[in-house]
């Protein structure tokens, strides 16, 4: 079926995290209240230029670029689980591979630890909803910000592919 015209925004899309358990992953669905999940896939160009001159000269391809992430999401708790066994498994805690609480990376052992983000986008017309997979994001930064209305956190962090991998829903 061909694809809406009608416009995606924050109420449309869902971010699952999941760690790299065989069976059954561990999973926690991010609320994106600031609607601002961003990604740059990035395309390297090597400029070869003829004595200094760009119209003499020609473009090769460079090498290939991780995809860099980010998101915003508001927060109640940094600890839960690593806390209390019985409490839910909180985003901060994900996200930085506490200890105890058995999150496996989606990497293979020795590398980075990494997580898989999958970003679902439903289509408001019902006909042509999207899912954007990232397998393999680690993160490079973590902020924490106080409110007045309400307390974030920010990651930023790179999925190890040249591009994530999209598919119709």
């Amino acid at each position: 079926m061909a694809v809406t015209n009608v416009t995606r925004n924050l109420r449309d899309g869902e971010l699952v995290i999941k760690d790299g358990t065989s069976e059954t992953p561990q999973s926690l669905t991010v609320l994106l209240d600031e609607g601002d999940l961003s990604w740059t896939q990035r395309s390297n160009t090597i400029e070869v230029k003829d004595r200094g001159s760009v119209a003499a000269g020609h473009t090769r391809p460079g090498d290939e670029e991780s995809i860099a992430l980010s998101f915003t999401a508001k927060w109640t708790q940094l600890i839960g689980k690593y806390n209390d066994s019985g409490d839910p498994l909180q985003l901060y805690e994900f996200l930085n591979f506490m200890s105890g609480l058995n999150i496996v990376s989606t990497s293979q052992s020795g590398e980075q630890e990494t997580l898989q983000l999958e970003f679902t986008v439903t289509d408001p017309a019902g006909v042509a909803g999207e899912k954007i997979v990232f397998a393999k994001v680690y993160r490079e930064s973590l902020t924490m910000n106080e409110g007045d209305e309400a307390n974030l956190i920010s990651f930023s962090g790179r999925d190890f592919e040249v591009a994530p991998v999209i598919s119709r829903q």
